[in-house]
């Protein structure tokens, strides 16, 4: 069994967490999103994989290279316009086998989602779960176990089963995709249309294993907050007299955490890092690797990325720090309820602190207000107050 995970769109909701890389390597404890997707596969046999990648497609084959390093065997075709999910697949032509399976690079899935629908006998499967905001997703309308229509994100309401985007294919589907693109179609929908309109079936496989979508930059928080509650704590770095653990924490190696730090998991601290003194770590914190946090400073709820530096008396909440970037002694970014305006609809984000890209400096005493967004690239100058977002490549001074 071969597995298409389809991998090369930007995620520009993400922005600017995406504006250097693909949504699906933004790192989740400490991993990329599109690792876990491979895992999943290999914990379940599937070691051919795949892999359709487009935007910034470097920062992915740099990273998994030929899928030895997980166990499995990865070859890359490349979509250079994002068309749509069909015609991403639709690059796989040929190369799939008579079966197949077919996954988003963006969405985590628990292993033992892919278990289930490579139970299935159909020739054609969709792994359906129940969601609580079925208007984000395709629906999926049931006849007993039969699909008998998928409608994209519908306006009234269908349901609650969603579609997770874990498909289980023939190679027919391939003669679908070309009849949908020569109408103008380019999405999965419309294909499975065509399946059905053919008289052709479609299963809808039930799971309530986890599987999670990350759609605005908050929903890192709550998914990282997720991940870290599994697997068992390790130390690997070097811990100082002084310094208290509690809970789920993982140092990595060449790690050192400072005495009087204070640390309650569950936390994911990467390798190379310089912690402390006195730093306060507490629960659903994600430190990535040849990070530098200097004293007295709390983060709490956050990720922060590869190679950030953190001045001393900082407070974090409920953020995103971006690779590369520097941040100033008594940085604040306090969480708070937050409105958050993305492509004109408000969204209510129940605690929020900063989203951050990457390689922004920012000089000392700065205050953020909750539920800001400061681009990537960006320059904040000392003792300034930042109430409102920062586009990427911009100057406050």
């Amino acid at each position: 069994m071969k597995a298409v995970i389809l991998a090369a769109g930007e995620g520009i909701r993400l922005r600017p967490l995406t504006l250097y890389k693909p949504k699906v390597m933004i790192k989740v404890a400490n991993r990329p999103i599109l690792e876990y997707v491979v895992r999943a596969l290999a914990q379940n046999h599937v070691r051919d994989i795949i892999m359709i990648v487009g935007y910034r497609r470097e920062r992915i084959m740099t990273y998994f290279e030929d899928g030895q390093k997980l166990g499995v065997n990865i070859s890359y075709e490349v979509q250079d316009k994002q068309l749509g999910t069909a015609h991403a697949l639709s690059l796989a032509e040929g190369k799939t086998g008579e079966r197949f399976l077919v996954l988003p690079g963006d969405n985590i899935a628990d292993p033992s989602m892919v278990k289930d629908i490579l139970a299935s006998d159909e020739p054609y499967s969709i792994a359906v779960t129940e969601s609580q905001l079925p208007s984000k997703y395709g629906v999926v309308l049931l006849k007993g176990r039969q699909v008998t229509g998928v409608v994209e994100k519908p306006e009234s309401n269908l349901g609650n089963l969603i579609s997770t985007g874990l498909f289980h294919m023939s190679s027919r589907v391939f003669s679908h995709i070309r009849s949908c693109a020569s109408a103008g179609h380019h999405d999965i929908t419309a294909v499975f249309q065509s399946i059905l309109a053919s008289g052709e079936r479609i299963a809808a496989v039930k799971t309530a294993a986890r599987w999670s979508d990350v759609v605005y930059p908050w929903d890192l928080l709550d998914l990282n907050a997720r991940v870290l509650t599994e697997g068992a704590g390790a130390v690997a770095g070097t811990i100082e007299s002084g310094v208290h653990i509690r809970g789920n924490v993982q140092v990595g190696e060449g790690s050192v955490i400072r005495s009087g730090t204070y640390i309650e998991g569950p936390v994911r601290i990467g390798r190379g890092c310089d912690i402390g003194p006195n730093v306060c770590l507490l629960p659903s914190v994600s430190i990535g690797d040849n990070v530098n946090i200097q004293s007295s400073t709390e983060i709490r709820n956050s990720l922060v990325m590869n190679d950030v530096t953190i001045g001393p008396g900082a407070l974090v909440s409920h953020s995103v720090i971006g690779d590369g970037s520097r941040l100033g002694a008594h940085f604040v970014a306090g969480a708070e309820k937050a409105q958050v305006i993305l492509e004109r609809e408000i969204h209510v984000v129940p605690a929020l602190g900063v989203i951050l890209g990457e390689d922004t400096v920012v000089g000392n005493c700065v205050t953020v207000e909750p539920g800001v967004f400061i681009g990537s690239s960006c320059r904040i100058g000392s003792l300034r107050n930042i109430p409102k977002n920062v586009p990427d490549n911009s100057s406050v001074v």
